[in-house]
C-alpha cells in the first residue's frame, strides 16, 4: 500500500502532529508513505524538514505569501494546486491512498484540489481519497474554529467577528459558503471518505452532508511522546505549593487561554505556583514562572511531569493533543467546559468545570486533583490514561480503514 499524507505544515500544530505520526508509524510497519506539506515559517522549507524521511515541501513561497496577503480581502485561498504531483500519483503502481488533513491556511485553492482529485480518479481508479477533518472549516464560509458561533447552520449570514482564524478585514463568508459546500459534495461524489478525531466536528459535517458521511478515529499520542513516556519516571508528589501548568502557542489569545481565569489564579498569590509554556506571555507576578515556547517535546514533557495539574481553557480546539500527552504522563487536567475537553477527558473518566470551580481545584495536590476530577487514585488514573490515548491504536484504526475501502 502506498500512502501520501497532505498537511499545510510539517511539524507545527496538532493536525501536523497527527499526520506526521501516521506517516512515521506507516514507515515503521513497512508501508510506503510520503508526507507532502505546504510550507514552513515565512513560506520557506520547514526547519524540521531534514529530521524526517520522505517529506516534500510542495508549494512555492510566492504562492503562500500571495494567499496570506489576499485572504483578508477575499476570505479564501486564491492560489495553490497539487498539479506538480500529478505524474507521481498516476504513475504509482498499485493501490494509493491520498490522505488529506489541513489544506487551508494559505496553501491550496479548494476548487483546484477538487479538480486535481477528479483528474486523478479518471486516470487511476484505484486511488482512494481520505480526508481527516481537524477543525470546522468544512462547514463554514471561512473560519476553521467557530469559537461558539453557530452562524454556519444558517449559511454564515453575518460573521460576529472578523478575527476568528483565519482572520479577515472584509466578511465574504456568506457569499462563499454555498460554493464551498458544493466542492465538498463533489469530493463525496468522488468517494472521498471523511474522518474526524472529534465527535462534535463529525456531527456538524454530517448535519450538512448526510448521516454517517464522517466517522470518528480519535487522535493518539505520537511516537516521539511514546518514547519519552517510556523514559519518564512518574512524579507522585511535588514539593511545596501546587504547581499548575498553562500551555498554548500564543498565550495572549483568549480563545486558547482564558485570560481572566489565569489572572484569577494569579490572584491566589502564594497558594499556587503558575507555570506558563508558550510565546508572548502577558502574565507577570511573583507566583508566575514563564518558560517561553518550548520546541523540544522531551523538555516540555519533563517539565509537565513535575506539575500537579494542567489547566486547559481553550474554546477553539477540537481534539487537543496536549491533553492526551499530559494525561498520558499522569498529569491531571483541569479543563473548563468545552465539547473538545469533554470528549477527550471522557476517555479517561474525567470531567470539565466552570471557571469558578477551577480556582479551588488548583489549590489541591496532584493526588487530590486526580481523585476529584477522575474519581480514582493517581496510579489508576495514570494507567487508564496511558491506554486511552495510544497512538498505535490510532494507526491500526487508520490502516484498517484504508484496507477496507
Amino acid at each position: 500500500m502506498n500512502i501520501l499524507q497532505f498537511n499545510v505544515r510539517l511539524a507545527e500544530g496538532g493536525a501536523a502532529g497527527v499526520a506526521l505520526d501516521l506517516h512515521q508509524r506507516a514507515l515503521q510497519k513497512g508501508l510506503a508513505s510520503q508526507f507532502i506539506y505546504g510550507y514552513g515559517k515565512g513560506g520557506k522549507k520547514s526547519v524540521s524538514h531534514s529530521r524526517y524521511p520522505h517529506v516534500i515541501k510542495q508549494t512555492p513561497r510566492l504562492t503562500s505569501v500571495a494567499n496570506i496577503a489576499l485572504f483578508r480581502l477575499f476570505n479564501r485561498d486564491l492560489f495553490g494546486n497539487l498539479n506538480n504531483l500529478y505524474r507521481t500519483v498516476t504513475r504509482t503502481s498499485g493501490p494509493l491512498v491520498l490522505h488529506f488533513h489541513v489544506l487551508h491556511s494559505y496553501w491550496l485553492n479548494l476548487a483546484e484540489v477538487v479538480a486535481f482529485c477528479e483528474k486523478v480518479k479518471n486516470h487511476k481508479p484505484d486511488v482512494t481519497l481520505v480526508w481527516t477533518l481537524h477543525d470546522h472549516w468544512s462547514v463554514t464560509g471561512r473560519c476553521a474554529f467557530t469559537d461558539g458561533c453557530e452562524g454556519w447552520k444558517a449559511g454564515c449570514q453575518k460573521c460576529p467577528t472578523l478575527s476568528n482564524y483565519p482572520p479577515v478585514k472584509v466578511d465574504r463568508a456568506h457569499k462563499l459558503v454555498d460554493g464551498k459546500r458544493q466542492l465538498f459534495r463533489q469530493m463525496l461524489a468522488l468517494g472521498c471518505q471523511f474522518i474526524s478525531p472529534s465527535q462534535h466536528v463529525a456531527d456538524a459535517f454530517n448535519s450538512l452532508y448526510g448521516v454517517g458521511r464522517c466517522r470518528i478515529i480519535n487522535n493518539g499520542i505520537d511516537v516521539a511522546t511514546e518514547a519519552i513516556l517510556a523514559e519518564l519516571s512518574p512524579v507522585n508528589e511535588t514539593q511545596g505549593k501546587p504547581k499548575i501548568a498553562i500551555v498554548a502557542h500564543d498565550l495572549r489569545y483568549d480563545g486558547k487561554t482564558n485570560q481572566r481565569l489565569v489572572r484569577d489564579m494569579m490572584a491566589l498569590g502564594d497558594k499556587i505556583e503558575l507555570h506558563t509554556f508558550g510565546k508572548f506571555s502577558p502574565f507577570d507576578a511573583e507566583n508566575v514562572v514563564n518558560h517561553g515556547f518550548e520546541t523540544d517535546k522531551r523538555k516540555l514533557m519533563s517539565a509537565l511531569n513535575q506539575m500537579d495539574a494542567l489547566v486547559f481553557s481553550s474554546r477553539v480546539d477540537n481534539y487537543p493533543l496536549i491533553l492526551c500527552e499530559a494525561l498520558s504522563i499522569g498529569v491531571p487536567v483541569i479543563a473548563t467546559h468545552s465539547e473538545a475537553a469533554q470528549e477527550v477527558l471522557h476517555k479517561s473518566g474525567g470531567k470539565t468545570f466552570s471557571a469558578k470551580e477551577v480556582l479551588p481545584l488548583v489549590q489541591m495536590n496532584k493526588t487530590d486533583i486526580a481523585q476529584t476530577v477522575f474519581g480514582t487514585s493517581l496510579s489508576e488514573f495514570r494507567e487508564r490514561s496511558r491506554a486511552a490515548y495510544s497512538g498505535q491504536q490510532m494507526l491500526e484504526e487508520y490502516v484498517s480503514f484504508y484496507q477496507n475501502l
